[in-house]
């Protein structure tokens, strides 16, 4: 069996899971220790996910437009524990290998797919997406649907030459890369982003950066100064479209926000993130409001639809909690109670959907439901670290 993980070591997945569990299990107040699912059980509800995706993709990927959701589908396969003999996870590897580089979105997906798969064998398709995100940076800071064409030209990545299947291959890359922006600063006058493309692209960079792909730092900063530019006055942060701010602050977005803030800052260079303003009053936002079981303040939104975004909230959760190396997020236990709150949602067939958003949504919102809650119970988002 050839794993293609950058780690060795048994499934990422049970690595990840067993220290918070047994924390949780055997030191954890009696009322958090109930609340915490078993490994076991949290393993049995990511294969069945998993197995869910495999079906829905048996027959191979569409990639044509931007709701695609083949990037995010290999990536959540591969934090499953998928290898090169899974059919389906390898026919998303190929595609990803090979397809034109569009929508911010995707691209950002490529980026942290493929640093996690193995950041050395594809270092030189990670270039590539960093600086087509570095090149789409909009004047303001921020991403959106720009149209930019693919261009994989002139970045040349030195990747060291390896032995399939050694040991080597899967560690992370020894040579460093650096890109500049190729476009004017006016490429995109005009242009308006949004919110959500933004947090993905900050985190396809961070995921580059992983893989020994230097960002310009004037990227992070503008990424940076378009978070604080929007985040609210109660220290939350709702959706921003076209240069349109909501009139809410939510908890999927705010955990976002922190996040985002938080992986430009460390980029930036700032040793404690967590002392930063912007995230303190985020996660001040988050003390008053956050509950585990809904995506609060959506209700509130006028930008975005009726459906609830739980499972994207409770990715953004993690990912937030992750980034700043939290077991609790102003004093709640997330991941015990959050895990157990999925294995409770989780449908027979193994798929997680949106309740209110049942016969409503595209098939694909099915998928990235799945795909969130399954990133979630496999705590996918790596802590920062280094500089």
């Amino acid at each position: 069996m050839v794993r293609v993980a950058r780690c060795t070591g048994g499934p990422p997945i049970l690595r990840r899971l067993l220290p918070a569990l047994l924390l949780a299990t055997c030191v954890a107040a009696p009322a958090r220790a109930q609340d915490a699912p078993s490994p076991t059980d949290v393993r049995r509800a990511v294969d069945a996910g998993a197995a869910w995706l495999r079906k829905e993709f048996a027959e191979g990927f569409v990639s044509e437009t931007r709701n695609d959701p083949v990037e995010v589908v290999v990536l959540t396969l591969s934090h499953a524990g998928a290898n090169l003999d899974d059919p389906v996870f390898a026919r998303g590897l190929k595609v990803l290998e090979g397809s034109d580089l569009r929508f911010t979105y995707r691209v950002a997906l490529t980026a942290m797919a493929l640093s996690e798969v193995n950041p050395r064998r594809y270092q030189g398709r990670i270039a590539h997406c960093a600086q087509w995100l570095v090149d789409t940076q909009l004047p303001e800071g921020e991403w959106g649907y720009p149209g930019a064409p693919s261009d994989r030209e002139g970045v040349t990545v030195p990747v060291p030459e390896t032995t399939p299947g050694s040991e080597e291959e899967s560690g992370a890359p020894k040579a460093k890369v650096s890109i500049a922006r190729r476009t004017s600063g006016t490429a995109y006058l005009g242009i308006k982003g949004d919110f959500s493309n933004t947090q993905f692209a900050i985190l396809g960079l961070r995921a580059c950066r992983d893989a020994g792909v230097e960002v310009p730092k004037e990227t992070w900063k503008a990424a940076l100064d378009y978070l604080r530019r929007y985040q609210r006055k109660d220290g939350g942060w709702g959706y921003v479209m076209t240069g349109a701010q909501d009139e809410a602050s939510y908890a999927s977005l705010t955990c976002a926000g922190i996040c985002s803030a938080a992986i430009c800052l460390h980029a930036l260079g700032t040793k404690d993130v967590r002392s930063d303003a912007a995230v303190k009053r985020g996660l001040g936002w988050l003390k008053k409001n956050l509950d585990l079981t809904r995506n609060v303040g959506i209700d509130q939104s006028v930008i975005i639809g009726p459906s609830p975004w739980q499972y994207y909230h409770l990715y953004s959760l993690e990912r937030a909690a992750r980034v700043l190396g939290l077991t609790e997020v102003e004093g709640r236990a997330w991941y015990p109670v959050g895990a157990r709150w999925l294995l409770e949602k989780q449908r027979p067939d193994g798929s997680w959907v949106d309740e209110s958003g049942l016969g409503t949504r595209p098939r694909y919102m099915d998928t990235a439901d799945t795909c969130f809650a399954i990133l979630f119970l496999a705590r996918a988002t790596r802590p920062l670290t280094g500089g």
